[in-house]
């Protein structure tokens, strides 16, 4: 289990068990019991849950150790722990040694969505004033962009 966001009143979490329904649905009716949470909402395709509950009931860890009872999955240390203790790096400097590897997916595909667009952008462009070869060469970046596109959401899109 993975805590994702940890906020005052709001906690999502994900694990590869939340993916299936008979697990997920027992969770969720037993976090609900749960005194101080208020509503979980499930995704069973990114297999996430977000709890929300009343702070001045309930504390996060409480809540926590309860999810990770449920799912019988140990609680993996969040990114500002791993921080502290020279595990990760600031997310300032991506690049810099000991790089946490949680941020090259969501960096690879922020670069092929602007790269998606600004390719697509410079075709039409290129059309536009009748340069025939930027057009074909800007095309054919945006279709090699596009394919590593659908292959980053294969899961998602054929689930």
């Amino acid at each position: 289990m993975v805590v994702a966001s940890l906020l005052n009143g709001r906690v999502r979490v994900r694990d590869e068990g939340l993916k299936k329904q008979p697990l997920l649905s027992r969770v969720t009716e037993a976090l609900i019991a749960t005194p101080g949470v208020t509503s979980a909402e499930a995704n069973t395709r990114v297999g996430s849950l977000l709890v929300f509950y009343d702070a001045a009931l309930a504390a996060a860890e409480q809540i926590l150790k309860r999810i990770s009872e449920l799912l019988d999955s140990p609680q993996e240390a969040p990114p500002s722990a791993e921080a502290e203790a020279g595990g990760a790096t600031s997310r300032h400097f991506p690049f810099s040694r000991g790089m946490s590897l949680s941020i090259l997916p969501a960096l690879r595909r922020r670069v092929v969505n602007y790269g998606m667009l600004a390719a697509l952008a410079l075709s039409v462009g290129a059309a536009i004033i009748h340069f025939k070869k930027l057009h074909v060469l800007t095309g054919i970046v945006f279709l090699a962009l596009f394919g590593d596109h659908l292959y980053q959401r294969r899961g998602q899109m054929f689930a």
